[in-house]
């Protein structure tokens, strides 16, 4: 019988002790996942995370890898001298939030990023495994406004940025699902389909404790 994942997303600036009481809170709630950031010390080696690990283990705890992890795709001292990297707000190049996904040297950062994160949490991701790629707070207005992006809207514009990291993850478990949000307000004018290792996911609140 097919396992369905009750999830507990874990805020990245939580601590150890901090951790562990959300494990047990986890296993209070009947929730059997926990989902860290990519961006997380638990796929970094760190020792200080063992004990939580073990705990989470003795649980029988999926382990998940993702969040609102976008900006992570396309790095932030880019912005100096790549600009154009970056989106767009009222003619201005703006370093906060998502990026300009139309450049293809943009989804080209992202495709190669993608694949090193993927590769650095692997092993540590239960399987079969899934990830999630959420856009960030805010989403439905921080997407680019240069002349190419305006073509599209904001769902596509995160769809373009999701499917160059979906391409990435297949190349490394063609079984493995990438997580994402519809929220699409006119899917039937939709010009960007995700790919195939794609599946939404819903998000009734904010996904981190």
């Amino acid at each position: 019988m097919k396992q369905i994942r009750k999830r507990l997303f874990i805020d990245v600036r939580t601590n150890a002790k901090e951790r562990e009481k959300l494990i047990k809170l986890a296993v209070e709630n009947e929730c059997n996942t926990l989902v860290f950031s990519f961006n997380d010390s638990i796929f970094k080696g760190n020792n200080k995370n063992l004990k939580y690990m073990k705990l989470a283990r003795h649980y029988a705890l999926n382990i998940e890898a993702g969040g609102h992890d976008l900006s992570l795709l396309l790095p932030k001292s880019l912005f100096l001298f790549n600009r154009d990297l970056f989106r767009m707000e009222q003619g201005k190049r703006k370093m906060s939030f998502h990026f300009c996904p139309t450049n293809p040297k943009t989804t080209a950062i992202i495709s190669k990023r993608a694949h090193r994160l993927f590769g650095r949490v692997l092993q540590t991701v239960t399987v079969p495994r899934f990830f999630h790629l959420l856009p960030e707070n805010n989403h439905e207005s921080t997407w680019c406004q240069c002349p190419a992006c305006r073509a599209f809207r904001p769902a596509e514009q995160y769809l373009i940025a999701v499917n160059a990291a979906a391409d990435e993850l297949a190349k490394y478990d063609h079984e493995a699902q990438l997580l994402y949000v519809d929220f699409d307000t006119e899917p039937e004018a939709a010009r960007v389909k995700p790919r195939k290792n794609m599946c939404i996911c819903s998000y009734s609140r904010t996904p981190a404790l």
